[in-house]
């Protein structure tokens, strides 16, 4: 492809440790990348056209059909490939020095001292292995003049992106062209004038069409990166032009598949596809031959069904949304990602302005739909001056999904389709209830729980005063209601949780937590009508709600008077402070409050009884 004119970069190895990284596969971070309300994740289907839109399309020739830029191995060209691959690194990857002998655009230079630093996490399989860089051959092979030569990497630690163009590892230290970074977590420009590692100043990976996207269960809810040759200028979302040729599309323009589109004959994995073509559509990225989509080195991309479905598409079927168009207000939804079907699950709405602040004067209403016909969705909803852009519906007012699988929740503004947000919910089977977490011995402690309909496995977790919660169960679940935990130790308090798990491996939420702690207590039960209280009830319950207390990451208690003595009356004031020692340890833990009987005692006028003392018990076990 034709590019702008390349600088020159040298990587230089830092001495680190080097850890595993990996070439291609399912995406190991948050979809779709980037926030869901960037502008590659911008649905455009109801943006307006662009006045200039019949001419542009005239300026590419109505008749170029469209062609997948990505597939396998090059059948011709062995070591070749079709498509972007990606690398999947940790945040423990050394960091390779790039210097670059033009600083001015890219990232890992201090602009100024023009010195570079450790920055680019290129794994040395890049330098030797096949597949690793874009067109095929390894690092060290010299395909600048001839191929675009990207290397593209996710650290999956950290949910960022670094990117790079034209490279060449020689002489012990990699070349490259240009190279940049990206948050994922955040919608940060390119500053403006800057190229990245593509000519617009945009990121690739999140514009490249991905089998585990389109062979996948969800829906495509991102826009991808197209070509074209000549260009002229650049639009917002790029930064940066390749180009100024009269009558051409600018860097950044954005083009739409028509709504009329007939896809319907498609085979269903194109439809995937070109639905996203119709609701995200396309984003000029690059110079380089018309209506060429970009996507990933993939050796199960099929070609033979790829071509011909993307080749009946022409220009003419797309039409060009107004040029650096962007919505007034965006809209995210905020809730989990996995949910158990009927799942009472909270939802919050946050409206954004152009510049990604939040929108605190926004006050229009919204409406939700979803995929799941079954779901109970909020109702129509007017924000208002205190709601300060944000709301979350609860309650009777919550979202639940009852239909298993990948189903997205929108909002839409009523007065302005183009004020939206999308959030993408895989959901499983009903969350299980019930759990009930016993010991049974200071060495084992029982959990069980109710069945959930459609539940094939069970996952249990458990948190303690050492870690954060952490699998037990064995690799893939465990099919039984109930599990048996022989790992604890005396004198502690552990906290547990299950969720669901179906033949298609969806989860459902997290089940409630229950607690069970390791202790036994002397005349277990207290009976309220024959247990006479002692000193020793109280001691022994002062130890067991501090075991909860360090579990649930708060301090110890002691009481404000010296401990009880054997033989003298159990004061109120011991009973009132545990009860105040042990809401706190609970909440902290999410477990349920407890109600309790009297709940003002009172030293000197409250009589201290055997049920006070036992409602604590219950609080611990």
């Amino acid at each position: 492809m034709l590019r702008r004119l390349s600088v020159a970069v040298f990587l230089s190895l830092v001495a680190m440790p080097l850890c595993a990284a990996t070439q291609g596969g399912a995406m190991p971070v948050p979809l779709p990348l980037f926030p869901s309300n960037n502008w590659w994740n911008t649905d455009v289907s109801a943006a307006p056209l662009d006045a200039n839109s019949a001419n542009f399309i005239t300026f590419i020739v109505p008749t170029t059909g469209l062609r997948p830029d990505f597939g396998g191995n090059d059948p011709d060209i062995p070591g070749n490939v079709f498509g972007f691959p990606f690398i999947v690194v940790d945040g423990a990857q050394a960091k390779k020095t790039v210097t670059f002998a033009t600083f001015g655009e890219s990232d890992g230079v201090n602009h100024v001292t023009n010195q570079s630093f450790p920055f680019y996490p290129v794994p040395d399989e890049a330098i030797t292995l096949n597949g690793w860089v874009e067109g095929g051959p390894p690092g060290n092979v010299d395909q600048r003049p001839s191929s675009d030569r990207h290397v593209l990497m996710v650290d999956k630690s950290n949910n960022t992106l670094y990117e790079l163009y034209s490279v060449l590892y020689t002489n012990g230290n990699w070349v490259a062209g240009s190279g940049a970074f990206f948050d994922m977590n955040t919608n940060n420009r390119r500053p403006e004038t800057w190229t990245s590692a593509d000519a617009a100043g945009l990121a690739i990976l999140p514009g490249l069409v991905r089998y585990d996207e389109v062979f996948g269960p969800d829906e495509i809810r991102h826009a991808f990166r197209v070509t074209v040759l000549p260009s002229n200028g650049y639009v917002y979302p790029a930064s940066h032009q390749a180009g100024s040729s009269a009558g051409a599309l600018p860097m950044g323009a954005r083009l739409r598949l028509k709504a009329s589109t007939n896809i319907s004959t498609y085979p269903a994995s194109m439809q995937k596809i070109f639905r996203a073509f119709k609701k995200y559509g396309l984003i000029v990225a690059d110079n380089g031959s018309n209506m060429f989509i970009s996507g990933t080195y993939d050796t199960r991309w099929d070609n033979g069904i790829l071509n011909p479905a993307f080749g009946a598409l022409k220009a003419s079927d797309f039409e060009v949304v107004q040029l650096g168009w962007a919505p007034l207000v965006s809209l995210v939804i905020t809730m989990p990602s996995a949910v158990g079907a009927g799942d009472n699950t909270s939802a919050t709405v946050t409206a954004y302005t152009l510049n990604f602040s939040v929108a605190t004067g926004y006050t229009g209403t919204i409406h939700f739909t979803s995929t799941d016909g079954a779901a109970t969705l909020p109702m129509n909803y007017t924000f208002t001056g205190g709601d300060a852009g944000v709301h979350t519906f609860s309650g009777v007012n919550a979202v639940t999904l009852r239909t298993a699988g990948s189903q997205v929740v929108t909002a839409t503004d009523m007065a302005d389709a183009t004020i939206n947000g999308s959030k993408g919910v895989t959901v499983g089977p009903p969350t299980p209830t019930g759990l009930v977490a016993t010991a049974t011995t200071a060495t084992q402690v029982n959990v069980t729980w109710s069945p959930s309909l459609g539940a094939t496995r069970y996952e249990v977790v458990r948190k303690s005063a050492t870690s954060d919660y952490t699998t037990l169960t064995p690799l893939g679940g465990t099919a039984s209601t109930n599990f048996s935990d022989s790992t604890v130790i005396a004198d502690r308090t552990y906290v547990y949780k299950v969720r669901a798990i179906d033949a298609s491996a969806r989860l459902s939420s997290f089940s409630a937590p229950d607690a069970a702690t390791t202790i036994f207590f002397t005349n277990d039960p207290l009976v309220a009508t024959s247990t006479a209280v002692q000193a020793v009830h109280v001691t022994e319950i002062l130890q067991a709600v501090n075991a909860m207390r360090t579990t649930a990451g708060v301090g110890a208690m002691s009481f404000t008077d010296p401990l009880p003595t054997a033989g003298l009356p159990v004061k109120a004031l011991y009973i009132q402070q545990l009860r105040t020692a042990l809401s706190q340890a609970r909440t902290n833990l999410g477990l349920n409050a407890i109600t309790f009987t009297n709940p003002t005692l009172t030293t000197g006028t409250t009589l201290v009884r055997a049920a006070h003392l036992q409602e604590i018990r219950d609080g611990v076990k």
